[in-house]
């Protein structure tokens, strides 16, 4: 941390302090804010000069130590802040939470925290500080290191940890991030997930010294690239599913019981959905189960509230999986409605009055046409936006 209090209890920067060598042998006892144990002043040619708790000294607002890179982060954050003229506050502390934030500042009537995470920890930690900065009245932003993000030919691996930092821009589910040594955010937009941990996801930089709070643009948005997605959900049907694990070997039986083989699924069956972040369950299974459960027979009238109670079910035995998101607002159902209004786009169901609906047609593919089928299905779903 770059703030402590000295023996007076006025708060010290850690780097004034290296600044006047006199000064900081004058105040060389310092204490935390927060728990107020006796912290240290670390300097050094290559690290920022900051203060850090002793080894035997728990701090329950700072429980995990900070590394250069946090410290770059923060203070390069915070000094845009500064630049912009919002009088940001250097971590500051607050007892009723019994919490330290690296920064604060108003914005709008509203005192925005600022979090730069920089070090895993568990997503319970994110959710009780959250849940903490809400209800003092205090908005928090959190950050995640860019470090944390592998992006190869725009898939990236999305940890439970990463997945957290979720937050809406404009109706567009963004993780934003920032690099200290590039001196830049990096924002991943267009996140769609097709497995559990894979995710397909666009990306955009912008530099520190262009980011203004009003936004730097109107929107995150790329054209999907459906020709790639289509060819994972092939292999995931054709060679993924088989592999013995107690998720497949589950999903393959029930789909044998209804007389369905997952090479021939209809291609309406793993399709990208934005909404299906809130799910860490492959689409390909999840919307099986909801298919199976729903519209597998022809002409059932099914209610939103049934397909909705139907898809609880799952999710309490387990066979789908909800995403922790701390920073959004809804639910499993959200994914279910998107779904549920593709499926009446493509008119393979039809709402035969407020939320009350029915399949259309019986889907059935044979070998001979199937890959034929999802090329024209996805052609169509591009065509027509609905993503």
């Amino acid at each position: 941390m770059f703030t402590a209090l000295n023996e007076n209890g006025m708060m010290v920067h850690a780097s004034d302090l290296k600044a006047n060598q006199m000064l900081a042998e004058q105040q060389s006892k310092c204490y935390c804010p927060a728990c107020g144990n006796s912290v240290i002043l670390k300097r050094g040619e290559k690290r920022l000069p900051h203060f850090a708790h002793q080894k035997d000294n728990y701090c329950e607002s700072s429980s995990e130590s900070e590394s250069s890179y946090h410290l770059q982060g923060k203070l390069q954050l915070y000094e845009r802040l500064k630049n912009l003229g919002m009088n940001p506050e250097l971590e500051p502390y607050f007892p009723a939470i019994k919490q330290r934030a690296d920064i604060g500042f108003i914005w709008q009537n509203t005192y925005i925290v600022l979090e730069f995470q920089c070090s895993s920890i568990p997503i319970a930690s994110i959710i009780k500080r959250t849940q903490q900065y809400k209800k003092a009245n205090y908005k928090p932003v959190w950050i995640l290191g860019h470090k944390h993000i592998k992006l190869r030919k725009g898939l990236s691996r999305l940890s439970a940890f990463q997945a957290s930092f979720l937050t809406k821009y404009k109706d567009n589910y963004i993780i934003p991030t920032y690099c200290p040594k590039e001196q830049a955010f990096h924002f991943l937009h267009t996140i769609i997930p097709i497995s559990k941990e894979n995710i397909f996801t666009s990306i955009s930089k912008l530099p520190l010294d262009t980011v203004t709070l009003d936004g730097n643009r109107d929107s995150f948005y790329d054209n999907f690239p459906y020709s790639i997605w289509k060819s994972f959900i092939r292999n995931q049907k054709n060679q993924q599913l088989h592999y013995p694990t107690k998720e497949n070997d589950r999903f393959l039986r029930e789909l044998y019981q209804y007389g369905l083989h997952p090479h021939f699924l209809p291609p309406f069956i793993g399709i990208p959905l934005k909404e299906g972040i809130r799910l860490a369950t492959s689409p390909l299974i999840w919307q099986s189960y909801l298919y199976m459960d729903s519209f597998l027979m022809q002409g059932k009238i099914i209610s939103l509230h049934k397909i909705h109670r139907a898809f609880l079910e799952r999710i309490k035995r387990r066979e789908v999986q909800v995403r922790s998101l701390p920073s959004i607002i809804g639910d499993y159902r959200d994914a279910v409605n998107n779904y549920i209004n593709v499926l009446l786009k493509c008119k393979e169901i039809e709402e035969v009055r407020p939320q009350f609906y029915k399949k259309v047609e019986e889907a059935y593919l044979s070998k001979n046409n199937i890959v034929t089928e999802e090329d024209m299905f996805f052609k169509r779903m591009q065509k027509g936006g609905w993503l």
